[in-house]
């Protein structure tokens, strides 16, 4: 029977003896180096045992039991009634364990090379061997090295704590399960007449209220390894024990757990071993899942009680993490990998494919285990069952008191709140069974809060930042100096304080961000989510450059270069575009500002609670169903990216910044279709808005993170030449190809006669409160690409002012044929002349980054006039070209505005005609006729350009700006 921690029982046919734990050590504590003495701890120390009939009392709202007066079969044993709200849920039970014993009982796979899944549920059943269980949950080699270690005497610690059945203070020892099965007096699964007389309504002494009187469970026979006999024989009913909870999974958690807290860095795959073990019992169909999940409650409660008793911690935990630690070291240094377990796990592949691992699947964990990722998955999985919830999803984190010290050892630099803010992080939602009673032990992800990397800012004080499926956990502090991205983006703190909330400043501006969310996610969803352009979005998250960036070209150039670009026969382009990716990360940007996304708990993030200053709590987000089971494309199991993004700052986004390293690099090598590239990977950057993973702010941060990356990693000489490379190689092939297939004998000839720079190539019917028309041309494209560089939020600082250049953005100018005559000064004025104007969102600080239009410069025609002065610059145009004009011709334009290239705050744009309200001016443009107000009678100076260019007139074809919002992916694992 299963009611107490026990060595040997009637079921249990081998038990291995526990190593001699007579060797003398000194454990250093974690809190201060100090040698502790397990000799002055008696038992369990101060340690109070955890009511565990009471953690698991939902239970009672589906099975009203007997009082237990008499424990036999004949006596009260097993009985009571199902009650009406228990019909669905103990019906799931029933089906569930049915299904997973049924599958394992005929597979014949050697799910680890030497075992079917049957097999191994067999060897677990026979419980006293923990080192057997575990062995394989360490990888190959350091479960040898944890063999020897206990075999020689040398972990004698470690083994009264988790492997040695006789010692009075072994994890399994601590707290029963007994009590328990007797209060809820729950039947076993397997029961029938044919082998037990009965079946599980007692002879109808229970009301079952409808379920299945006798489960159709295969019971798995006893093995036998060299002459012992492993495995279970089903005697349960005779002894008796109860099915709820399942005190072998009691057991088996508080050893794997157990073990993780001792050796964090392969806390999930020991947590994902014990999870096996657990369901192993449902494999041998004696007990159902909830069973098993209440088991894990059990322990998981069992081993907070152990590690926040400061007597137990001090003498026996700490003492023997150190033991363990500093054996497998030691082992791992005298074998070359590595002189701290952290190297050694990492070199040996134990937290990744080389670890723990085997190959079955059930209807409840779906995917083999082959890496750390899908140990967490699998753990996770068997945290629910696929029981739906039963109470309110959507609750607010809640941590047990306690169950902080269950992370000392991982964190043992965090503080207590800290701590509890990793667990929180790790949670499942609420309301599934057993959670309304379980103080919050049901939710508590312990293999993926072992894979936890903590960001701190700068103080170490706030946690800044939480992700998950680490390969060891860690904290990090963000720097004390920003880097050069988060510098050209602090005007975000105008908006919202990382830890703290939404400003009064910022209200109305993080409102608009919200609307503009909601209103893209939502029209983009349909009916299902599976919409042409959700299914777009979910490509652009792959963060393939090539499947984003091919369109842009147009149906025949994007084939010739998707072809090449996938055939490899474009490695120049390939690796140029790889150090461009380079050019720019948002690491120490996300931690910094640490904004939650769109779709999760915004008041309760990562541990702090957020003033969101009358802004919503969560966003009406529609979240995409290939989303939520995303595949990457690399062969990899599916992921849920909403759940992998949920602890993640959305600020700025990083799918969006790399989907413009990319754009910004290609455009650079391939001006000729700048303004298609462009415009595409604004796209896509929306398209994380389309997913509902980020807010306009997010892109537009991107965006200018990009850009800028991109313009200052070509400051770089060898950078240079490999453009230049890059762009032989790249329009050589694409030149030949045209030839071929008869387009033209150059690029452009090329680009001309299959329409790439007008009809004929990067079209999309996609329209939104942005971009409110389908791009069809060049000159639509140049529309929507305005259009989300300010995505219609109000103008928050002064607007009017003169244009900045920054130094490096002539850089991306260098491959432009028509400019490549230009200087420095009026490259610079090119780029002036095509702003956007100033005053909105990030403009202040981006040092002009958030006003550059790349896709306007890349088709502009630029004049001059005698004296080299830039005099008109106008846009959308099917090539880029510069003509110089006598000093008396007529240049049209607009009175010297040299922000005509803005269009919005009140800019309106029919066919050639442009009205400009920012100033309160009405500057008509009507065929080269000009009419302007004095205000703009006197030409503007450029500021910070270098460029002496106040003669210059804008003419800014076709460049309308719709109020819009969008959202962009981050990049993954980042």
């Amino acid at each position: 029977m299963e009611a107490e921690p026990m060595n040997t029982t009637s079921r249990k046919s081998t038990v291995v003896k526990g190593a001699v734990a007579g060797i003398a050590a000194l454990a250093m504590l974690l809190t201060g180096g100090v040698a502790a003495n397990a000799a002055e701890s008696s038992a369990f120390g101060n340690a109070v045992k955890p009511d565990i009939t009471g953690l698991l009392s939902q239970y009672y709202d589906w099975w009203t039991p007997k009082k237990v007066v008499n424990n036999t079969p004949e006596g009260d044993a097993f009985r009571g009634n199902v009650t009406d709200a228990g019909t669905s849920v103990l019906d799931q039970n029933d089906k569930t364990v049915v299904t997973i014993n049924n599958k394992a009982a005929s597979d014949t796979t050697k799910v680890d090379g030497k075992y079917t899944q049957a097999e191994r549920a067999a060897l677990d059943a026979s419980d006293g061997d923990a080192l057997r269980i575990y062995k394989d949950a360490f990888g190959p080699v350091i479960g040898q090295y944890v063999a020897d270690g206990l075999a020689q005497g040398k972990l004698p610690k470690t083994n009264d704590l988790v492997f040695n059945n006789d010692s009075d203070i072994a994890f399994a020892k601590f707290v029963g399960t007994g009590s328990a099965k007797k209060d809820f007096n729950y039947p076993r699964p397997y029961f029938s007449v044919d082998k037990e007389g009965v079946d599980r309504t007692l002879g109808g002494s229970n009301n079952l209220n409808g379920l299945a009187s006798t489960l159709n469970i295969k019971r798995i026979p006893l093995i036998t390894i060299d002459g012992q006999e492993y495995g279970e024989d089903y005697t349960d009913y005779q002894e008796p024990s109860q099915s709820f909870p399942s005190g072998h999974t009691t057991k088996t958690y508080n050893r794997g757990i157990g073990l993780a807290t001792l050796l964090p860095e392969l806390g999930p795959e020991l947590a994902a071993r014990a999870a096996e073990g657990g369901n192993n019992r449902v494999v041998l169909g004696v007990h159902y899942p909830m069973d098993v999940i209440g088991g894990r409650i059990s322990a998981t409660a069992s081993l907070t009680a152990l590690w926040s008793d400061p007597t137990f911690r001090t003498n026996e935990l700490l003492p023997a993490h150190d033991e363990l630690e500093n054996y497998i070291a030691s082992r791992c240094a005298a074998d070359g990998y590595g002189d701290t377990v952290a190297k050694c796990v990492d070199k040996l592949g134990a937290n990744d494919d080389k670890g723990y691992v085997n190959t079955f699947t059930d209807a409840v964990s779906t995917e083999p285990v082959t890496d750390r990722e899908s140990a967490i998955d699998a753990y996770t999985a068997r945290m629910t069952y696929g029981f739906k919830q039963v109470s309110a999803a959507g609750q607010a984190p809640v941590v047990p008191d306690g169950a902080e010290n269950l992370l000392l050892t991982a964190f043992p630099t965090l503080t207590d709140d800290q701590r509890k803010a990793v667990l929180a992080a790790s949670e499942i939602d609420s309301g599934y069974p057993l959670d309304a009673s379980s103080e919050g032990f049901q939710r508590i992800n312990l293999a993926k809060a072992f894979s936890a990397k903590v960001t701190l800012d700068e103080s170490g004080k706030t946690i800044t930042a939480i992700s998950f499926g680490n390969s060891a956990p860690t904290v990090v502090k963000t720097p004390s100096s920003k880097d050069a991205i988060t510098n050209l983006l602090t005007d975000f703190n105008k908006y919202f304080v990382a830890g703290v909330g939404v400003t009064d400043e910022g209200k109305s501006v993080l409102e608009h961000d919200d609307e503009l969310t909601e209103s893209i996610n939502n029209k983009a969803f349909g009916t299902d989510g599976k919409t042409e352009q959700d299914q777009r979005a979910l490509s652009d998250a792959q963060m393939n450059s090539t499947n984003t960036l091919y369109d842009a070209l147009g149906p025949v150039l994007g084939k010739y270069y998707k072809d090449a670009a996938d055939a490899g026969k474009l490695p120049q382009t390939e690796a140029y575009l790889e150090k461009m990716d380079e050019s720019a990360s948002t690491s120490v940007a996300k931690a910094t500002y640490q904004h939650p996304r769109p779709y999760v708990d915004r008041v309760n993030f990562n541990g702090t609670t957020l003033n969101m200053n009358g802004t919503k709590q969560t966003l009406n987000i529609k979240k995409v169903p290939g989303y939520e089971n995303f595949d990457w494309g690399d062969g990899e199991p599916l992921d849920n990216e909403y759940d992998g993004l949920y602890n993640s700052g959305s600020f700025p986004s990083g799918h969006t910044t790399y989907a413009f390293t990319q754009g910004v690099g290609l455009a650079n090598i391939l001006p000729e279709l700048g303004t298609e590239i462009m415009t595409r990977v604004s796209e896509a950057g929306n398209n994380r808005i389309v997913l509902g993973v980020h807010y306009p702010l997010d892109i537009m941060g991107g965006h200018i993170a990009g850009q800028s990356g991109v313009a200052a990693a070509l400051n770089d000489p060898d950078t240079q030449k490999q453009a230049a490379d890059a762009r032989t190689e790249l329009v050589n092939y694409l030149t030949a190809q045209c030839k071929a297939d008869k387009h033209g004998d150059t690029l452009e000839d090329c680009i001309t006669n299959t329409g790439a720079n007008a009809n004929k190539g990067y079209t999309n019917e996609f329209t939104d409160d942005v971009s409110k028309a389908p791009v069809t041309d060049r000159a639509s494209a140049l529309t929507a690409y305005t259009a989300r560089m300010t995505y219609g939020f109000e103008q928050t600082g002064k607007a009017g002012q003169a244009p900045v250049v920054p130094d490096d953005a002539v850089n991306l100018l260098s491959n432009v044929a028509a400019f490549r005559n230009l200087t420095v000064d009026q490259k610079k004025a090119v780029i002036a002349a095509s702003e956007i104007d100033s005053g909105y969102p990030l403009d202040a600080s981006s040092e002009g980054w958030g006003r550059v239009n790349l896709a306007a410069v890349y088709s502009s025609k630029v004049t001059l006039d005698k004296a080299g002065k830039v005099v008109k610059v106008e846009p959308g145009q099917a090539q880029a070209s510069v003509v110089t004009v006598s000093d008396n011709t007529n240049h049209g334009g607009n009175g010297g505005n040299t922000n005509g290239g803005n269009t919005n705050g009140g800019n309106t744009n029919n066919g050639g005609q442009n009205q400009q309200n920012n100033n309160q001016n009405n500057n008509q443009n009507n065929g080269g006729d000009n009419q302007a107000n004095k205000p703009n009678t006197t030409p503007k100076k450029l500021a910070n350009t270098g460029a002496n260019v106040s003669g210059i007139v804008i003419a800014l074809a076709a460049l309308a700006v719709a109020g819009g919002a969008a959202v962009m992916l981050r990049k993954r694992n980042a």
